[in-house]
């Protein structure tokens, strides 16, 4: 099941050129608070081990620290992995996915960050909420599915499904007690 969310999120580059060519992208299933589905770390990698002693001697001393650029690590909230359908999970993880992806592919677009209005940051977040569905739907053609017509029905067929996940989690946890 680890290795799903790493052939998925190779899958969801196809819809992303520019980050498939920056950055090296993994996936993985993670420990995360209930109510976030995934997120993203983009060129958090450091390294402050002298790599050297550690191969060659077996101890290591903090030596300089290194950040890799290049990097991104995407977190699955491990609740998903709850649902019992693989193709609805992958669905739905990709989804999250492209949501992380489109996120970082613009943080490295944005210049200078200017003060924004509430309507301007609404009409934003409605944009960017739209590219991530028509990337999720160009992502589906290309695994030979059928685009989804409107973003409102996939919200709401994926509210629906985190409800009953969230039912049967807690009722997992009564039933341990």
């Amino acid at each position: 099941m680890e290795n799903e969310c790493s052939e998925w999120v190779n899958e969801c580059l196809k819809v992303f050129p520019k980050l498939e060519k920056k950055y090296v992208v993994t996936a993985r299933y993670y420990r995360l608070p209930k109510k976030m589905l995934s997120r993203i770390k983009v060129n958090k990698l450091k390294m402050d081990i002298d790599i050297e002693a550690l191969l060659l001697r077996g101890e290591s001393k903090p030596g300089p620290k290194i950040t890799l650029s290049g990097f991104c690590e995407i977190q699955i909230n491990n609740k998903l992995k709850e649902i019992e359908n693989k193709e609805v999970r992958k669905q739905i993880v990709q989804h999250t996915m492209i949501h992380n992806l489109l996120y970082a592919e613009r943080k490295d677009l944005e210049t200078t960050e200017k003060k924004k209005s509430a309507k301007q940051k609404r009409k934003e977040e409605e944009e960017f909420e739209e590219e991530v569905f028509q990337r999720f739907n160009k992502l589906r053609e290309l695994n030979g599915l059928p685009p989804i017509k409107k973003r409102e029905d996939l919200d709401l067929a994926f509210s629906k499904i985190l409800t009953e996940l969230n039912e049967k989690i807690a009722q997992k946890a009564k039933t341990k007690k």
